[in-house]
């Protein structure tokens, strides 16, 4: 698809979009304070947190292959996300033409932004009402700190190159 979209989601190729940490780095964070597990249902959240890409319907997938380590249920120790991180990164890791592709489609159906002159444009408030209704659902003022925080967005429409390089901020 991004050969027709545009060459330059190509130029950058199957490099990560963001930077992927160590598990040990994000797992404390999240960890319950006094038996230092992390609750089965915070998995896919410490994972994000790790900089992979889990989609929604992934996340059962993900949650049984833990549970099976340490117990059906129960809290997930560092160790066994540690090990499942070593054998599944690669297929969570998701590249940067991946994520210009899937951008350049959702405004390609006018989903948050336009196609005009081959120039893909995402409209923020587009954006920010998709984030707030789909998925985790990010609250519309936590969107705009996140959007608005660095002043690299200052308007309400961005170019989809423009947005994906602040994405790997």
């Amino acid at each position: 698809m991004a050969s027709k979209a545009d060459p330059k989601a190509k130029a950058k190729g199957k490099e990560p979009l963001c930077e992927i940490f160590p598990v040990k780095d994000v797992f404390p964070l999240f960890q319950d304070r006094k038996t230092k597990q992390l609750p089965l249902n915070d998995v896919p959240y410490v994972l994000r947190a790790c900089g992979l890409t889990i989609y929604g319907e992934e996340e059962a997938k993900i949650k049984a292959e833990v549970e099976k380590v340490d117990g059906m249920g129960k809290p997930v120790s560092l160790s066994t996300l540690q090990d499942w991180m070593e054998n599944n990164q690669a297929s969570y890791t998701r590249t940067h033409e991946e994520a210009y592709n899937a951008l350049w489609t959702l405004c390609q159906e006018g989903i948050i932004g336009e196609v005009k002159d081959k120039s893909q444009t995402i409209i923020i408030p587009h954006l920010r009402h998709l984030v707030s209704e789909v998925g985790d659902k990010i609250k519309p003022d936590t969107f705009d700190k996140v959007i608005k925080g660095d002043n690299t967005i200052t308007s309400d429409a961005i170019n989809l190159d423009d947005f994906i390089n602040y994405l790997k901020k």
